[in-house]
């Protein structure tokens, strides 16, 4: 589960429930077993470029509501999905935060 404050109130908005019905509706199976050949149903929606990823509150709620950066994904490949992004336990939160502040301190102040 995320742990960003900005994630965690734009995940909870009528806003993404609706986003994330539509996605649902529109692709019912699951995006990665398909392309696998396997038939399963989609129950979760997975931002391919992680909202928590933004650098800035902004850009966090274009990555969130941004439905080019969705997919429909069955639970077991979205585990499989965040487990190959290395994104799961705490050293990857760890490296994610040191990621997040370089990119910050790039931005703000250059190389």
């Amino acid at each position: 589960m995320a742990k960003d404050k900005d994630y965690i109130r734009l995940i909870h908005t009528q806003r993404w429930l609706r986003l994330r019905r539509d996605i649902l509706a529109a692709h019912p199976l699951c995006e990665r077993c398909r392309a696998e050949g396997y038939i399963t149903p989609a129950t979760e929606v997975h931002h391919r470029k992680q909202v928590e990823d933004g650098i800035n509150y902004t850009e966090k709620y274009r990555l969130m509501y941004d439905s080019k950066n969705l997919c429909a994904l069955c639970h077991d490949c979205h585990v499989k999905v965040h487990t190959e992004m290395g994104r799961s336990g705490k050293e990857a939160t760890r490296r994610r935060n040191a990621e997040q502040v370089a990119r910050i301190v790039k931005k703000f102040f250059g190389e």
